[in-house]
């Protein structure tokens, strides 16, 4: 049951976005220090994800009554927010957000699932409509036609605001490794440096307030987020970077009371003071729409000018000298395969509980900084789970998650895993990162077997195929690769959005996660993705956790299970990805 310590911070309706309100001038870190007597982002840290499943009436009353759900959820929703609650016992600010708006409602009238193309597109959309403010935050930000198309949509948001009273106000947060973070974490961009980024020159965007964010938490807390918030009432929670990857990813759409606790984490994740201030902070009431607005018909609508706009629209690679230019736009642009659907309609529905499950950033080498809200979602979600777990990723390897899968099997919970051939096997080789998707199926399949119960058939383990494609692909040959992250407990819960399923995102890196309550969206995500690969029908592995094509010849990853020589390939490009210079 949550303590009485957290049902008063929740309830208690202090956040760090009203406190900024009285004054949009302040340092965000400064006000959230004052707001929660603890400093954001420096709670204790715990080496032991702290979960339970004996949960009594009285518990589930409580997780309801610490948050604003629209009617009461699933148990198996109240559980895993149970659970999720209790990391606010080391920090309150633990989660990316304000403790009374973690616990929300909201709905869902589209989702993406593409390549980084169709999403950038359809973020261009968005942005290009706005009327008051743009959050945008990415974790990998490099000139690239994905990033093309945010540079037109700023261009094009300032044309339109040309007659405006007041200019819009735009904030970039991503992260780009610079020495100065070591002392300071969150670096301004000088405007000097926007061309060189593949960001617009001020005298292209002179009707619109610009600010671009650097932030990084050495030496290991990578900024992974991915998000924007438009005019304070839409958000949207991605997969992708803005950069360009042969990558099926998955952006899903959000309105309702749950911008509100994106808005938060989009402050807090600023921290410093904001020069102009969003204007939304200062009259949050502002109407932002005209009455009678209805985002389905709104989401219908944008669907229907994206699937009449070709990818053949992409503009002109911002760097004409760069490797990507000379590469076939076909590289970057729909999978041209019979019955692919990149934008996906929602039924209309009316608000459902959703909560919002992060992880704050942690620098600190090691795998310390383990129970916080992600990562208790999702253990729990597997660890109460009676009937199936679906888990899409693009990397698994963490220790924690493959442990409670394999624990799920041995109580006869299906476990479906679709994991990417090879992804960025260089990298999970490094010590302490647990390992490539080779090693780990080959290692989970193996120890189910020798058990001898039966339960290596509660196990899916699949590779990652594409909708035009007829088998796995590695994914050093960067020819279609997938960077989805998904998971989906007993057709009821799901949770969604930047966390992958390997070390990295398990210990160290800020991520934004949204668990949602809902059996119709989850079989309507459920129904989307499977639609739009082949990997149930032809990713799945064998007994021994290797795949073989009819032939029987094996097919892996260049990284396979990892030796001598890949380890020390892939040391150096760790360097090099430091330096800037490539990498994996």
């Amino acid at each position: 049951m949550p303590s009485e310590a957290i049902y008063k911070l929740v309830t208690s309706g202090k956040t760090v976005t009203a406190a900024m309100e009285q004054d949009p001038t302040q340092v965000i870190d400064d006000v959230a220090h004052n707001v929660f007597p603890e400093k954001a982002q420096k709670a204790t840290k715990s080496k032991k994800v702290r979960t339970h499943d004996d949960f009594t009436e009285e518990d589930l009353n409580r997780a309801e009554q610490c948050a604003k759900f629209p009617y009461r959820p699933s148990d198996l929703f109240l559980k895993m927010y149970c659970n999720v609650l209790d990391t606010l016992e080391r920090g309150p600010l633990k989660n990316m957000c304000s403790p009374p708006l973690m616990g929300s409602s909201g709905v869902i009238p589209i989702t993406v699932i593409s390549l980084v193309p169709d999403i950038m597109r359809y973020y261009k959309d968005l942005i290009i409509d706005a009327q008051h403010e743009v959050v945008l935050a990415t974790n990998y930000w490099e000139p690239s036609w994905g990033a093309h198309f945010i540079h037109d949509a700023f261009i094009e948001l300032s044309k339109r605001s040309e007659d405006r009273p007041n200019k819009p106000v735009v904030k970039l947060i991503f992260d780009r490794g610079n020495p100065k973070q070591i002392y300071k974490n969150h670096q301004k961009v000088a405007e000097e440096e926007w061309g060189a980024l593949g960001l617009p020159t001020r005298d292209q965007i002179p009707n619109i307030h610009f600010q671009a964010m650097n932030y990084h938490r050495p030496i290991v807390g990578t900024f992974h987020a991915k998000y924007m918030v438009i005019d304070r009432r839409v958000a949207c929670v991605s997969s992708n970077n803005i950069q360009d990857r042969v990558n099926l990813e998955m952006n899903i759409q959000l309105e309702g009371p749950i911008v509100e606790a994106f808005y938060d984490m989009a402050l807090l994740s600023w921290a410093e003071d904001m020069n102009p201030p969003l204007p939304l902070l200062s009259n949050p009431k502002a109407p932002v729409s005209e009455n009678g607005r209805n985002c389905f018909e709104e989401a219908r609508a944008r669907k229907e000018d994206m699937d009449n706009t070709s990818s053949s629209a992409l503009p002109a690679h911002p760097d004409p000298d760069s490797p990507e230019s000379k590469k076939p736009m076909t590289d970057f642009t729909l999978i041209n395969a019979k019955g692919f659907y990149p934008f996906v309609l929602h039924e209309p529905h009316d608000l459902v509980p959703i909560a919002m499950v992060n992880r704050a950033p942690h620098g600190t080498p090691g795998h310390g900084d383990v129970d916080v809200p992600q990562n208790v979602a999702w253990l729990s979600g597997i660890q109460l789970a009676k009937k199936s777990v679906f888990i899409q990723t693009p990397d698994f390897n963490a220790e924690p998650v493959v442990a409670a899968i394999l624990d799920a099997c041995r109580r006869d919970v299906e476990c479906t895993l679709y994991v990417c051939l090879g992804y960025n096997d260089q990298g999970e080789m490094l010590p302490m990162q647990g390992g490539t998707n080779s090693k780990i199926f080959a290692s989970m399949c193996d120890t189910l077997n020798k058990e001898g119960q039966g339960k290596r058939k509660f196990l899916k383990a699949c590779w990652y195929t594409a909708k035009d494609r007829d088998r796995p692909i590695d994914a050093a040959a960067k020819e279609r690769n997938c960077h989805v992250k998904f998971c989906c407990i007993d057709g009821q819960v799901a949770i969604a959005g930047n966390g992958n399923q390997d070390t990295q995102s398990w210990f160290h890196s800020q991520e934004c996660n949204i668990m949602v309550d809902s059996p119709k969206l989850c079989a309507e995500w459920m129904a989307a993705l499977n639609n739009n690969q082949n990997t149930a029908m032809l990713g799945p592995v064998g007994e021994d956790g290797l795949w073989r094509d009819k032939d029987g010849n094996v097919v892996q990853s260049s990284g396979g299970l990892g030796g001598p020589v890949e380890v020390m390939k892939g040391m150096m490009n760790a360097v090099a990805r430091v330096q800037g210079k490539g990498g994996f």
